[in-house]
């Protein structure tokens, strides 16, 4: 029988997916900063208090390299934060239609497949 993937893990791993080429981005044009604290501000008086706002407010001012370094992190707080990235947001920012994302989502599948095939005692050898 074959295992289920952790739908959860597939899904952080194609956001981390779309931060790099947030990041990709980021690096032609640092101007996205700019508009991704104006969605920040937009999302902040909407969820005012929680401890997300506060969270993208201290990456948000960071240096442009260093916030990207940030971006693409896979430390557990960065995998969290990902949820409500304000780079989401962000005018002229997006991930192609249905289908350009159903592809993203089977790349990110891929990856974690190869992840824990890399891991299984069977696919080690003897």
């Amino acid at each position: 029988m074959k295992d289920r993937l952790n739908e959860g893990v597939v899904g952080d791993t194609a956001k981390l997916m779309m931060h790099r080429l947030i990041v990709r981005r980021l690096r032609h044009d640092p101007s996205l900063v700019e508009k991704a604290k104006e969605a920040h501000t937009r999302q902040a008086d909407q969820f005012d208090g929680w401890p997300f706002v506060r969270e993208w407010q201290k990456l948000l001012a960071l240096p442009t390299g260093e916030l990207a370094s940030r971006l693409i992190s896979r430390d557990r707080e960065m995998v969290m934060l990902r949820n409500s990235s304000p780079f989401y947001l962000v005018e002229g920012v997006h991930f192609g239609d249905y289908d350009a994302r159903v592809r993203l989502r089977r790349a990110a599948r891929r990856i974690v497949e190869r992840g824990l095939s890399a891991r299984s005692p069977s696919s080690r050898g003897p």
